[in-house]
């Protein structure tokens, strides 16, 4: 099993539009930039069969050090947002024939 990368997903469009490597990357840094904007204004991002992205609201906590401060003290992280993304029905389903 190996890894894909951005490289290699740029090579896949151009492939598939049979178009040159530099407007395949071009489209994929406009949707990239488009999801990342809309997700910076708040919005939830859903590519239908594919998943939805969102900003995540984490509260605040404390928890045990991992490393470091081995004295019992609690660590407090502070309240943060976190991207989250969410498969949809077509990702859930290719997981399912994967197994």
């Amino acid at each position: 099993m190996g890894t894909a990368r951005r490289k290699e997903i740029i090579e896949k469009i151009a492939d598939d539009l049979d178009e040159p490597r530099y407007q395949a990357e071009a489209i994929l840094n406009s949707v990239l930039n488009s999801i990342k904007s809309s997700l910076e204004d708040g919005n939830k991002v859903v590519l239908t069969g594919f998943g939805s992205f969102s900003v995540r609201k984490i509260a605040s906590r404390k928890i045990k050090p991992i490393r470091g401060i081995d004295n019992g003290e609690l660590v407090n992280i502070p309240a943060h947002n976190r991207i989250g993304f969410t498969p949809g029905s077509g990702l859930n389903e290719l997981a399912l024939k994967l197994d």
